[in-house]
């Protein structure tokens, strides 16, 4: 959006006294000038110069936001943006540009809110809707992130970053709807089904025809299943249903998986026909690569992708867990590293960084930059895990029972931090509650030991496909 600024300067609000008349218009035209060069910073003493003459000006006010955003300030945009909704609440170009200032700071729930009021005032500007895709996807709301991503798309239909997030939105869509499918059906034959497609993509031909037989015999009556058995090379099925059966819970919640599927396969071959070589295109690659284990192209491919462009989000650090999963820790945490300086405010970044020196034994390194993340917008849940071993580490055992259990609160089904929390319990002499979280640490492992194998595969297929180094960190 770097020529955005062309379309956004706004107009200043009728000038009061005459005697500043001349003067004021000449400072405006000094402002314009200075933007229709990029010079955003003498924009902005231009902007202050006016603004202090004509304090009551939300449309002047408005300009100087925009003016600081496009200089890289944006604590004091967002500043200015308010000052300017204050003085005209319906003012299109502040709510915006105040949801953006706010993206940029990873204060993500707060600039949904500001975009969402820029969408209601004007509902045809793209760049609303694009940019509130991105924060509903910061926040985890991938649905409503797809609604304005599609929306967007209709009229930047050629911008390869809109389409990344659309991929990326029905991935996400698609692994919430497996969780359900697994959770209400964890022995269903479209289980199996979806487990097979799994085992087929990563071309184990093997374990697919034995989990494509297995859905089979739960079952009969789906053709598909059927067909692929045979394509595999497999024996047909004996059994023949002519008639299938009506549709049911579990076939639409198979069938919304295998939609957003195809959605997303479809936003990514899009970007390939748009440009073949650019940066998503590798990265694209990079993910699945990674997601197959296949670390060292993705190593490949990730590289490739920064060399397009050197300061694409969250690259930096794919690269440094796909380094880590061949063991070059420091190369790695080189790339870690990157990723923060480009993103000082992103919470995952530090999160990272942090993981690959716990897993190095370097606790006074990983220390400082949890507590970084813990001040910055939605820390991922690992981080109270990590904090939790941390201070296990340095014998703060009342911290890491703290840090432990509000990690179980999001992710109770971890048996290993049930285990680490039981040490705890023991380390401070609460023998009573070491024993309740061994108890709860064995009925999760007996139960998952119980569960089905397609329920496992599909369990471990829709975390996160860029996987954590271990799965004690």
């Amino acid at each position: 959006m770097a020529m955005l600024w062309l379309s956004l300067i706004g107009t200043a609000s009728p000038l009061l006294g005459q005697t500043l008349e001349d003067q004021l218009a000449k400072h405006q035209r000094a402002a314009q000038q200075a933007e229709a060069r990029q010079d955003f910073a003498a924009a902005v003493q231009e902007y202050e110069w006016i603004v202090r003459r004509v304090p009551d000006s939300a449309e002047v006010e408005s300009n100087l936001g925009v003016a600081l955003y496009f200089n890289n300030q944006h604590e004091q945009a967002a500043a200015a943006c308010r000052r300017a909704i204050a003085l005209k609440f319906n003012l299109y170009t502040p709510h915006l540009f105040l949801g953006l200032a706010l993206a940029q700071l990873s204060h993500s729930d707060k600039a949904v809110s500001e975009l969402e009021k820029a969408i209601q005032i004007n509902a045809q500007d793209p760049l609303a809707h694009e940019w509130l895709g991105y924060e509903y996807m910061a926040v985890g709301r991938y649905e409503d992130a797809i609604t304005q991503l599609e929306t967007a798309s209709v009229v930047k239909a050629e911008d390869i970053d809109i389409w990344y997030a659309l991929g990326r939105s029905y991935l996400e869509s698609g692994k919430a709807a497996t969780r359900r499918l697994v959770k209400t059906y964890p022995d269903g034959g479209r289980t199996w089904q979806l487990a097979a497609e799994q085992a087929k993509l990563q071309d184990n031909r093997s374990r697919a025809l034995h989990l494509y037989q297995a859905a089979n015999k739960r079952r009969p009556d789906i053709e598909a299943v059927r067909d692929e058995i045979v394509a595999l090379g497999g024996v047909p099925p004996e059994t023949v249903v002519k008639e299938p059966a009506p549709a049911t819970t579990e076939d639409e919640l198979y069938q919304s998986v295998s939609n957003f599927e195809q959605r997303a396969r479809d936003a990514f071959s899009r970007i390939s026909r748009i440009d073949p070589d650019s940066y998503r295109v590798h990265e694209i690659a990079a993910d699945g690569e990674s997601a197959a284990g296949n670390y060292d192209d993705a190593i490949r491919d990730y590289t490739l992708a920064l060399q397009r462009k050197p300061n694409i989000p969250g690259v930096h650090e794919a690269l440094c867990n796909a380094l880590m999963r061949v063991a070059k820790p420091h190369e790695a945490i080189k790339e870690c590293e990157a990723e923060i300086a480009l993103f000082p405010r992103n919470s995952d970044a530090y999160v990272e960084t942090a993981r690959v020196y716990l897993l190095m034994d370097d606790y006074d390194h990983a220390g400082p930059l949890l507590q970084k993340a813990a001040t910055l917008g939605h820390p991922p849940p690992s981080i109270n895990k990590l904090l939790g071993k941390l201070y296990l580490h340095q014998k703060q055992y009342p911290d890491a029972i703290k840090a432990f259990n509000q990690y179980l609160m999001v992710e109770a089904r971890d048996s290993s931090a049930y285990i680490l929390l039981a040490k705890c319990y023991k380390s401070v002499g609460d023998a009573k509650r070491m024993n309740e979280a061994i108890a709860v640490y064995k009925k999760i492992s007996a139960e998952a030991r119980g569960s089905s194998e397609a329920q496992q595969a599909l369990d471990q297929s829709s975390g996160d496909d860029k996987a954590e180094v271990s799965e004690n960190l």
